[in-house]
């Protein structure tokens, strides 16, 4: 794993490792969200930790199951190898915060990737805007998540806080001081779409992430293409109801390389309100 030490993200992610996989990180401010950190940040943490380990192979995916609050301080973690086979790993990694109050579960698949045949494939993303043609997300103040200052998000369709006839939205994202690309910061920036909720009610609702997984489809070359700038991410669902939305979407690179797919899992607590269909 390459490292980027002079990097927001990745001051935020150092670890502390004692052996038998046991390591120690701590809260970053510029990562909060309106409470406890934000999740696209606990998943590259978990990130991270495996990669310290030095898997054999590439990561494939990563399911992080989000356990409850985390308090802002000290977190102490452990990373497990589950299972090694001639060409994948399968890890597991943990933390709690400072009061020991368990937060975050991943599992991580590793494997070998070889040439082969190409199988299916997604149909590329529709046209898009240039980046610089679309307004950057307003600058909230101290009414926003911290996270928002990390990035340098442009939505181009969907609109929070609205009825909107779909719960799609698309748009460019990359790390406000324009970072490259890697794993543990595409990880992070697979929860950055918004929850679904939004797009469907004029009123903010409580949410929480309970599950995220991440599949990676990315190449050496698509990194490169990505390099510290903008990526494409479609987001959308499938159902949402009696509590509960999926989110899926899809990353790209500005040449409509396929980076990484993800689904989520969301809690959701709003009543029906008058508005267009929610089909």
């Amino acid at each position: 794993m390459t490292q980027f030490a002079s990097y927001a993200l990745d001051r935020s992610l150092q670890l502390e490792h004692f052996g038998d996989g046991r390591w120690r990180g701590t809260t970053d401010p510029l990562y909060g969200n309106r409470f406890g950190p934000y999740g696209g940040w606990i998943a590259a943490l978990l990130m991270k930790a495996v990669l310290d380990q030095n898997p054999h192979g590439e990561p494939l995916s990563l399911t992080v199951t989000f356990l409850g609050g985390c308090k802002d301080g000290v977190l102490d973690g452990r990373c497990r190898l589950l299972r090694r086979g001639r060409t994948n790993e399968h890890w597991t990694a943990e933390f709690s915060d400072h009061t020991g109050t368990p937060v975050a579960h991943g599992v991580a698949t590793f494997g070998l990737r070889r040439e082969t045949i190409a199988i299916g494939a997604l149909p590329s993303p529709a046209p898009a805007p240039q980046p610089q043609d679309v307004p950057q997300r307003p600058d909230f103040g101290d009414n926003g998540p911290a996270f928002f200052k990390a990035y340098d998000y442009r939505q181009f369709v969907g609109r929070p806080f609205r009825i909107n006839e779909t719960a799609l939205t698309r748009g460019w994202l990359k790390e406000a001081d324009a970072r490259p690309l890697d794993y543990v910061s595409l990880v992070a920036a697979a929860d950055a779409p918004m929850p679904r909720v939004f797009l469907k009610s004029t009123t903010p609702s409580p949410i929480a992430t309970m599950t995220m997984s991440v599949y990676f489809h990315a190449r050496p070359e698509d990194f490169a293409e990505a390099g510290g700038g903008f990526i494409l991410i479609d987001a959308g669902m499938r159902m949402g109801r009696a509590g509960f939305h999926d989110q899926t979407a899809e990353l790209w690179t500005p040449s409509g390389q396929l980076l990484a797919t993800t689904e989520q899992i969301v809690w959701y607590n709003l009543k029906a309100e008058p508005g267009p269909s929610n089909a």
